[in-house]
């Protein structure tokens, strides 16, 4: 399944935490701060450059001890909330 490449919208900013494993997600346009976990992080990243879903989640089982299906799953509910915050454009 061929799924829309997603990137994060340009006011959307990733700064990494101290210990370089996740990080805090800034909408510089409402001003909403989100803390990140390892995988959330992970995938932001990858959106930050533009990605799909299924990328994303091959990233996710790459990096991570995760089978595929947990791994999509994950990834669809991250890009349902970006999307309901208006954080991602489609190319």
């Amino acid at each position: 399944m061929k799924s829309a490449k997603l990137k994060l919208r340009p006011h959307v900013r990733l700064e990494t935490d101290a210990e370089g494993k996740g990080g805090m997600m800034l909408d510089t346009q409402s001003g909403t701060i989100c803390a990140c976990n390892e995988s959330a992080w992970a995938s932001l990243k990858a959106l930050k450059r533009g990605a799909d879903a299924d990328a994303l989640a091959k990233g996710l089982t790459t990096i991570f001890e995760v089978d595929p299906d947990t791994a999509r799953k994950d990834v669809l509910a991250l890009v349902g909330e970006l999307q309901l915050m208006d954080l991602l454009e489609q190319k």
